[in-house]
């Protein structure tokens, strides 16, 4: 049975008097044992639900919409962990003291499907595979990042890497869309190994994406096997190997399937690719096409009015993106700065935006002028913490600044007029 935490208003579940702490034990005898249980049953015209209410139990016979929700959410959800040691994991390279939370190492297709992230399939048994296609828990969003058995199983460190392509077929079978990513290290996974991985994941006939991101590396990286830095002469080789699929992906399907991260564009000074090119930019989530996305916001955004100077907070990566947001805060007459910050709290290979430090940014802008700060989206949780743990908070009531947080839709700073 599942704990309720939240009743939405004017919902079945509210009109039938049901409440916060309140426990939903079955839908039609079905055991609800977590969220996705929930979802997947409660469809249909006419279900019986049995709920706990402190010891005593209350049966609810419902008739509805076949696709409407009862109206519960729960967030009773035990994580199931990764049984990986991958040689690129980003969470084995965190700084010493980092936030418990980021040592956690999710591997859980129920939060592939609830929220987009990447599994490996490596800890799946057989119920895993049954309930996953009884549900049609689709799309799933899967680490591939080699179809090489020995080299999957030597980059992941787990003797049950090397199955992946025949568990990617056995949910194409149960009609499961698929999501791929690939993360890209050199002289490892790259080359013909690539070519390879790409021929055998186009074989698929559910393969919705592949996304393709260079290897992530900070300065944490002692005890830790020892991995090429991407360079912008490699990241133009492998702009040049994708392109011939790409191609000829449009001319059979219509679209290009696979999709390189921003990076490889930015880093090898390569126009970003226009609009058309994301097709309906299925690895956004993985921050594939947000440059592009951010580019063409800006001949929409309509520019809020300050009264006051702007700082434009940003990281080395997406510098000279951020300028243009710069000129038409300008050209709008608001008086406004871009400044790019190296990462201190990861080292400075890290470049991206969202990772750069609270307590770093506090130091770096203590001297700055300007009344207004705008930092990324992204660069703080939902509870207002950066990624070292300093918080927005003390951010704001150390600089004696108005701190904002961008929206992820550059548009939507219209919004703060």
């Amino acid at each position: 049975m599942i704990r309720i935490d939240k009743v939405k208003k004017r919902s079945i579940a509210d009109k039938i008097g049901l409440k916060k702490g309140m426990h939903l034990i079955s839908i039609d005898d079905k055991e609800i044992n977590d969220p996705l249980d929930l979802k997947f049953f409660e469809i249909g015209e006419s279900i019986r639900i049995k709920i706990l209410d402190k010891k005593e139990t209350h049966i609810y016979d419902i008739k509805k919409g076949e696709e409407e929700p009862i109206g519960i959410e729960s967030k009773e959800f035990e994580i199931r962990l990764c049984e990986n040691n991958c040689i690129f994991c980003f969470v084995d390279q965190n700084p010493p003291l980092a936030r418990e939370s980021l040592l956690i190492k999710d591997d859980d297709y129920r939060m592939s499907f609830l929220y987009g992230n990447y599994l490996s399939l490596t800890n799946f048994k057989e119920e895993d595979f049954k309930r996953i296609i009884e549900m049609k828990l689709s799309p799933l969003y899967i680490s591939v990042h080699t179809t090489n058995p020995r080299k999957r199983i030597e980059m992941m460190r787990n003797k049950k890497a090397g199955e992946i392509m025949a568990q990617l077929k056995r949910l194409c079978d149960g009609g499961i869309k698929l999501h791929t990513q690939i993360v890209l290290l050199p002289g490892v996974n790259d080359g013909e190994i690539l070519n390879e991985t790409l021929e055998d994941l186009l074989s698929l006939d559910l393969l919705e994406s592949i996304g393709i991101v260079p290897v992530g590396l900070t300065s944490f990286r002692s005890n830790l096997p020892e991995i090429k830095n991407p360079t912008p002469k490699w990241m133009e080789g492998v702009i040049r190997l994708v392109e011939p699929y790409q191609e000829e992906l449009v001319r059979k399907k219509k679209k290009r399937i696979i999709y390189l991260a921003d990076e490889f564009y930015i880093k090898t000074n390569n126009p970003i690719p226009p609009l058309s090119f994301y097709d309906d930019f299925p690895q956004l989530e993985n921050g594939i096409g947000l440059t592009r996305k951010f580019l063409d916001g800006l001949e929409l955004l309509d520019v809020p009015l300050f009264d006051g100077e702007v700082l434009l907070v940003t990281g080395i990566l997406a510098y000279e993106s951020v300028q243009k947001l710069e000129f038409r805060f300008k050209e709008a007459g608001v008086k406004a700065e871009v400044v790019s910050f190296k990462n201190r709290y990861f080292g400075e290979t890290v470049e991206v935006a969202p990772l750069l430090g609270g307590w770093d940014l506090l130091g770096l802008l203590y001297n700055y002028q300007a009344e207004f700060v705008i930092l990324p989206p992204d660069i703080v949780n939902d509870e207002g913490l950066f990624i070292d743990g300093c918080s927005l908070s003390i951010l704001e009531n150390n600089l004696k600044k108005k701190i904002i947080v961008a929206p992820y839709d550059v548009v939507q700073l219209g919004n703060l007029r």
